[in-house]
C-alpha cells in the first residue's frame, strides 16, 4: 500500500521535544520568512528547524489543524472567531490568524467536538 506519511527521524522528534517538552503548551505555528515560529501558552515564541508539514505530522496525538498554508492552530485554545468581508479570523494573542477558505467548514465541525 501506498505510505505518504514520512518516517520522522529520532533527530526531528528530539528537536521538538528540546524546544517544547509539553506539546499541549503550544498556541499555534506559522511560517514567517521560510522559519516556524511557535506561539506557546506562556507567550514566548520558539523557532523550531522543521518544516510546518513535519511539525503537522508530529503533532497528529493532540487536536491541532491546518488552518492555513502558513498556520497550525492548537484547536483547543481557540477561544473567538470573527467574520470580516467575507473571511474567518480565529483571535488568539491579539493576532488575527486567517482561516482558508476550503477549511472553514472542517474547522467548525471540529471545534463544535473538540472544546
Amino acid at each position: 500500500m501506498f505510505n505518504n506519511l514520512k518516517q520522522h527521524t529520532m533527530e526531528e522528534k528530539m528537536e521538538l521535544d528540546r524546544k517544547v517538552p509539553l506539546k499541549q503548551d503550544i498556541d499555534y505555528i506559522f511560517l514567517f520568512k521560510g522559519y516556524t515560529i511557535m506561539v506557546l501558552k506562556n507567550g514566548t515564541n520558539e523557532v523550531v528547524d522543521l518544516p510546518l508539514c513535519t511539525m503537522e505530522q508530529l503533532l497528529t496525538d493532540l487536536p491541532f489543524f491546518r488552518i492555513h498554508r502558513s498556520f497550525l492552530v492548537n484547536l483547543r485554545r481557540v477561544r473567538e472567531l470573527e467574520i470580516q468581508k467575507d473571511k474567518l479570523l480565529i483571535r488568539m494573542r491579539g493576532h488575527e490568524l486567517p482561516v482558508a477558505r476550503r477549511r472553514r467548514r472542517q474547522l467548525l465541525q471540529l471545534l463544535g467536538t473538540v472544546n
